[in-house]
Formats: structure tokens, C-alpha cells, sequence
């Protein structure tokens, strides 16, 4: 007896942890969504001012650069979430 409730409250444990990283997840990606259409934003204008000539192809290649950065992180954190739902389903017996 003493040992399925230690099962139980593991299991309840287990599954608590998976759905708290899950939120903390999902909050990182919607902050990281964000981060990448600002950014977006800013590779046009840096691409605007170059064009018009107030701006160097530095700045362009940079803002580029920090793009891509951007969506990389976005990308871990993507994965990141599904490995942690994949969790959550081991969590509730959904395989070993």
C-alpha cells in the first residue's frame, strides 16, 4: 500500500513538472515570437535606410544576422516545448 501511494505522488509529481515546463515553454516562445518580428521589422528598415543611403550594408548584414539568430532561438524553444509534452505523456502512462 505504501508503495503505490509513493507511485502515485510520483506520478502526480511527474506530471505537475511536465505541465509547469510546458507553460514556461510556451510563454519563452510567445517572447521569442515577438523578439523575431521586431527584429523582422528592423531588417526593413535597416534595408530602407540603406537603400536611401543612410544606412551601411553593415548595419543590413547585422540586422540580418540577428534575425536569424532570433529564429534559431525560436526554434530550440519550439522543440523544446514538444520534447516536454512528449514528457507529459510518458507522465500519464502513455509509454515507457
Amino acid at each position: 500500500m505504501i508503495q503505490f501511494r509513493q507511485s502515485v505522488l510520483n506520478a502526480v509529481g511527474e506530471v505537475s513538472d511536465a505541465l509547469a515546463r510546458i507553460e514556461k515553454l510556451k510563454s519563452q516562445k510567445t517572447i521569442a515570437a515577438s523578439r523575431v518580428n521586431t527584429l523582422q521589422q528592423a531588417t526593413k528598415n535597416a534595408d530602407l535606410l540603406f537603400q536611401n543611403g543612410m544606412a551601411t550594408y553593415l548595419e543590413v548584414i547585422t540586422a540580418q544576422s540577428n534575425v536569424l539568430q532570433s529564429e534559431l532561438g525560436l526554434a530550440v524553444l519550439k522543440r523544446a516545448e514538444l520534447v516536454a509534452t512528449v514528457e507529459l505523456y510518458r507522465s500519464l502512462g502513455g509509454g515507457q
